[in-house]
C-alpha cells in the first residue's frame, strides 16, 4: 500500500495536517510507525541577517506582501501556532522574537522527531531504520522547512539535529505513563561508561538520580530504565524535568537526554546566573538553574560546536570555539518564554 507506515517506506506529514492533536513537540513522532521515513518536515524562520537580506526595510513585517511570498507555500500559521504552544502569544511579537521562537519551535520538532525514531532502531518489535527531512538547505531566501538557509546560516534547527545523531545516543520517551530510556550506540566499537538518569528540579535545589553502569555491543541497543510518571501531587511537572546522562569519560563527549512534561512556557523557569570561563578555544558554562537553548548570537555562522541548547543544574557543558576571534567574547544566553505566555492553563 502506497505510503504505508508498516510497509516499506513513508512520506508523513502526519504533523503539519494534524498539528492541534499534538501537545508537545518533541513527541509527535513516538505516533509513527514507519519502519523508514523518507520525507517529512516543519518550516522555520531564518536569522534576520537572511531575512534583511532578501526583505526591503518597509518589507520586514510578517504582514507584508514580501513576508508572506518569502514564506513557505505551507504557511505561516503552523510556525505561530507552535510558538504560541511553547513560548509566547504571537500578537505584538517583534521579528526578532518571533524568528528566535520559531527556530526553537522548529529545532523541537526536528530534535524529538530524530529521538523518536532513533530510540526504536534496533528494536526487534518497532525497528525504524531511518529518516530523511525535506529538505536541508534552501533553494532560495524563504521561510522554509531546512536547518540551512538558501545563504548558508545555519538555524536552531541545525544543532538539535546534530545531536540528535550523535552515533552513540541516550534517548529518552514517553510510553503511556512511563519514560523510558535507552541508549544507541551506532558505532563500530563496544561502548561502556555510565548513566545518571532521574528526577531534577528546574531551580537546582533537589534531585532524585541514579548511576548506572552500561555496555552497549557495536551496532546495537539497550534498554538501560523505565520510569513511572509521577502524579502533580508528588512531583509538579512545571518545576521538575526528567533527565539522563551519559558518558564514558574518554572516547566521547557526554550525551544527555533532558525530558520535560511540559512545553517550555509553562515551566517555572528562573532567570539563570550562566557562569563561563574558557581555556584556549574551549569553552565551559555552568548554571545552578535549568536554562533553555543557551547561546551565543552568531548569525547563522559557525562560530560553536554546538548552540541552542540546555543547560541542567550544576552539569557543566563545554563547546568549542571555531570562530576568528576572541572566544572570552561570546555572550551567552538563555530563552526566557514572554511573561504574558504564563496565562495558559496549567494541566499535563
Amino acid at each position: 500500500m502506497p505510503n504505508c507506515e508498516t510497509d516499506g517506506d513513508c512520506h508523513w506529514w502526519t504533523y503539519g495536517k494534524r498539528q492541534a492533536e499534538f501537545p508537545l513537540l518533541h513527541e509527535v513522532f513516538d505516533t509513527c510507525r514507519a519502519r523508514f521515513v523518507s520525507e517529512y518536515g516543519v518550516i522555520g524562520p531564518v536569522h534576520l541577517d537572511s531575512l534583511k537580506t532578501y526583505l526591503a526595510p518597509d518589507e520586514r513585517r510578517r504582514d507584508s506582501l514580501a513576508f508572506r511570498v518569502h514564506t513557505n507555500t505551507s504557511g505561516a500559521a503552523p510556525v505561530e501556532r507552535a510558538i504560541a504552544q511553547y513560548y509566547a502569544e504571537t500578537d505584538g511579537l517583534s521579528l526578532r522574537e518571533f524568528t528566535l521562537y520559531g527556530q526553537l519551535a522548529q529545532a523541537q520538532f526536528y530534535g524529538g522527531s530524530l529521538e523518536a525514531l532513533r530510540f526504536r532502531r534496533y528494536d526487534p518489535a518497532d525497528d525504524c531504520q531511518g529518516a530523511l527531512i525535506w529538505m536541508f538547505d534552501d533553494c532560495w531566501g524563504e521561510m522554509g522547512w531546512t536547518p540551512i538557509d538558501y545563504y548558508l546560516r545555519r538555524k536552531a534547527a541545525y544543532y538539535s539535529i546534530k545531536r540528535a545523531c550523535k552515533p552513540v545516543k541516550v534517548i529518552v520517551r514517553r510510553r503511556g505513563r512511563t519514560l523510558v530510556t535507552r541508549i544507541i550506540n551506532d558505532t563500530r566499537q563496544a561502548y561502556r561508561g555510565e548513566v545518571r538518569l532521574g528526577w531534577v528540579r528546574l531551580d537546582g535545589s533537589d534531585a532524585h538520580v541514579q548511576d548506572l553502569p552500561v555496555f552497549i555491543p557495536t551496532n546495537n541497543m539497550i534498554e538501560v530504565a523505565t520510569e513511572r510518571i509521577p502524579t502533580k501531587a508528588e512531583l509538579d511537572p512545571r518545576r521538575w524535568l526528567y533527565m539522563a546522562l551519559l558518558h564514558d569519560g574518554d572516547r566521547f563527549e557526554p550525551d544527555e537526554a533532558i525530558y520535560p512534561l511540559l512545553p517550555t512556557r509553562r515551566l517555572k523557569l528562573q532567570a539563570p546566573d550562566i557562569q563561563v570561563a574558557v581555556s584556549g578555544r574551549e569553552i565551559e558554562l555552568i548554571s545552578d538553574v535549568y536554562c533553555h537553548a543557551v547561546h551565543t548570537e552568531d548569525g547563522g555562522r559557525v562560530l560553536l560546536s554546538d548552540n541552542y541548547f540546555d543547560l541542567l543544574p550544576g552539569l557543566p557543558k563545554r563547546v568549542t570555539y571555531l570562530g576568528a576571534g576572541d572566544p572570552s567574547q561570546a555572550i551567552f544566553r538563555a530563552v526566557l518564554p514572554a511573561r504574558r505566555a504564563q496565562r495558559i492553563k496549567e494541566s499535563v
